[in-house]
């Protein structure tokens, strides 16, 4: 179990999140387009709901919309009856776009792991490790910071009476944190280890997942191909409204055909890929205008296990192309890598380890160049 007191949650943030959500009616909760914030919103959403609160959600399409705040959807939002905006797993990078929503005289929490690249807002609570105080949310992910939150507003709103209490209150939510925390490989701490404990939990309150022969290996897999459409994001409509009928078991057998589809499309890409040789690079920066954005994070990673560099790949991205960056070492640090050429870029975020951007056709070139210039000259 995850063993957390009051001390753990000393912050004065955690405490005008409560008094905000206390005295909200109408509260969105916007989440992000991964396994790790589709398993946040559910989270937020579920414990929302054992509040007694009226709650939505919307989580941006990556490739239509783009990854946290985005500016025309906080627009429509901000003319609805909306009185909170929670965001999951994202928005620490986007002050502006917080910042605009407190000018609108709408409240604003902002939960996720992501390192900012900007001050905090004044008077916006943040639920980020990067805050907090304390040391056992260090690691956490987009989802364990959602648990955390969740097991805290369980006892504040005196739903339990104390957070052992807290923890086991909603099994589900448990083992939803521990699929974003695998998925969105977060350094294993003791707390994420505790987390991950309930990993396989997730198969016995989905049961088709078994039916379907879906396992560890593929159950990622399972969140990464839940796509808005039209405002809606599968997983999430059936989960949180409990919708495990026809059209869900329909869904699962689709995604299976994709996992499939999307293992081969890996493994040409790697052969192409590989037919350059990358042994004198210090870092190795791939720009593909034939690779779909939502291989790149994968590819991404490969390389960098098997060649042990830092990596980022490049592909399309809509109308523009989006880039991800991996690298698994605690002595280097891709965001900072990033923040040197932040003027090139529509936007960026991530961690550490783990880390994207999204650039215009205009500037993809200058940028490749200049990154190579910087890193790679020598070779």
């Amino acid at each position: 179990m995850l063993e957390v007191n009051d001390r753990d949650f000393i912050d004065r943030d955690f405490k005008e999140a409560f008094l905000i959500i206390k005295n909200s009616k109408n509260i969105l909760v916007w989440g992000d387009e991964d396994a790790d914030g589709i398993t946040s919103t559910l989270i937020i959403l579920r414990t929302l709901n054992t509040l007694g609160k009226n709650a939505k959600y919307f989580i941006p399409s990556r490739i239509n919309d783009g990854i946290g705040l985005v500016e025309k959807k906080v627009d429509l939002f901000l003319k609805k009856d909306i009185d909170t905006f929670i965001t999951v797993d994202c928005a620490s990078v986007n002050y502006e776009l917080i910042k605009k929503i407190k000018l609108s005289k709408k409240n604003i929490i902002v939960t996720d792991h992501h390192i900012p690249y900007k001050k905090k807002v004044e008077k916006v609570p943040y639920i980020n490790p990067y805050f907090l105080s304390s040391k056992k949310f260090k690691n956490l992910s987009g989802s364990g910071v959602s648990l955390i939150f969740s097991l805290y507003l369980l006892k504040k709103f005196k739903i339990v009476k104390d957070y052992s209490q807290s923890f086991f209150y909603d099994p589900f939510n448990i083992s939803l944190a521990a699929v974003g925390t695998q998925c969105d490989k977060v350094k294993i701490d003791r707390t994420n280890d505790e987390i991950l404990k309930y990993y396989n939990g997730i198969f016995y309150h989905i049961p088709y997942l078994k039916e379907l022969d879906f396992n560890e290996n593929t159950l990622c897999g399972v969140f990464a191909n839940s796509k808005t459409v039209s405002f809606k994001n599968p997983l999430v409509e059936y989960i949180f409204k409990e919708n495990y009928k026809k059209s869900f078991y329909i869904f699962l057998k689709g995604v299976k055909s994709k996992i499939e589809n999307y293992r081969k499309k890996i493994e040409k890409y790697l052969k192409e890929i590989e037919k350059d040789s990358f042994e004198k690079e210090k870092f190795i920066l791939i720009f593909r205008k034939d690779i779909d954005y939502k291989y790149i994070g994968v590819l991404s990673s490969i390389l960098s296990k098997k060649y042990n560099k830092p990596v980022c790949l490049i592909g399309k991205k809509g109308k523009n192309f989006g880039g991800e960056c991996r690298f698994e070492s605690e002595k280097f640090n891709w965001l900072d890598t990033l923040k040197l050429f932040q003027n090139y870029f529509v936007g960026f975020g991530g961690h550490k380890k783990a880390a994207g951007f999204e650039i215009t056709s205009e500037k993809i070139y200058e940028f490749v160049t200049q990154f190579n210039n910087r890193f790679n000259s020598s070779k």
